[in-house]
């Protein structure tokens, strides 16, 4: 199986996934992984020292196997400002390459061309611009709130874009909340949510 959730910034919010917090992954087997949207503390690569944590690049498909009868389409895109970056330090505690270059939007645009903009699932850190809204108090966030985001404004181009009859679902995982913001998309942090069930439908 295939699990998806949201931001786990190491020890902070890994309870999670323990056996309290997830009881059902305490009997995962190597067939299975688990999706990381967004903070986790070539077109993949393996992290050294760990060869079951694989990290999918920035504007990519892949086809990962549920099972032995099927396998889904994945659109994994990482990045995102920081929520609160304002009370941070740049070089310290937020970077610069939180946002994507160019050459990223560029593969993303591209990843998606080839596939005639037809995937089963969208995994993105940040959200759509249209829903941002929902996911998250402005209130607490008005610097955000005060100015554009280039990649929640392309991320609501790639949405326009899709086709979405055959998209089962969109997950970010930027907002530390779990909720539907959509019919099919869904903001989660805490939640585990397995791929490949879910009807094309929504």
């Amino acid at each position: 199986m295939i699990y998806v959730t949201g931001d786990t910034h190491g020890a902070l919010h890994r309870e999670k996934l323990d056996a309290t917090g997830w009881p059902e992954g305490q009997t995962l087997t190597r067939d299975d992984c688990v999706v990381v949207c967004g903070d986790f503390g070539g077109p993949a690569h393996v992290i050294p020292g760990h060869p079951h944590v694989i990290h999918l690049m920035r504007g990519h498909v892949y086809d990962l196997p549920v099972n032995a009868a099927e396998t889904i389409s994945v659109l994994a895109m990482g990045g995102a400002r920081s929520t609160d970056r304002a009370w941070r330090v740049e070089g310290e505690s937020w970077w610069a390459r939180e946002m994507l270059s160019d050459k990223e939007y560029d593969r993303c645009t591209a990843s998606l061309a080839e596939r005639n903009w037809c995937v089963d699932y969208m995994l993105t850190h940040e959200l759509l611009a249209d829903l941002r809204m929902h996911a998250l108090d402005w209130r607490s966030y008005a610097e955000l709130a005060s100015g554009a985001d280039p990649l929640s404004n392309y991320l609501q181009w790639v949405y326009d874009t899709l086709n979405r009859e055959a998209l089962r679902m969109w997950y970010a995982g930027h907002y530390h909340v779990d909720k539907m913001v959509a019919e099919k998309v869904r903001v989660l942090f805490n939640d585990v949510v397995a791929l490949g069930h879910t009807s094309r439908r929504g």
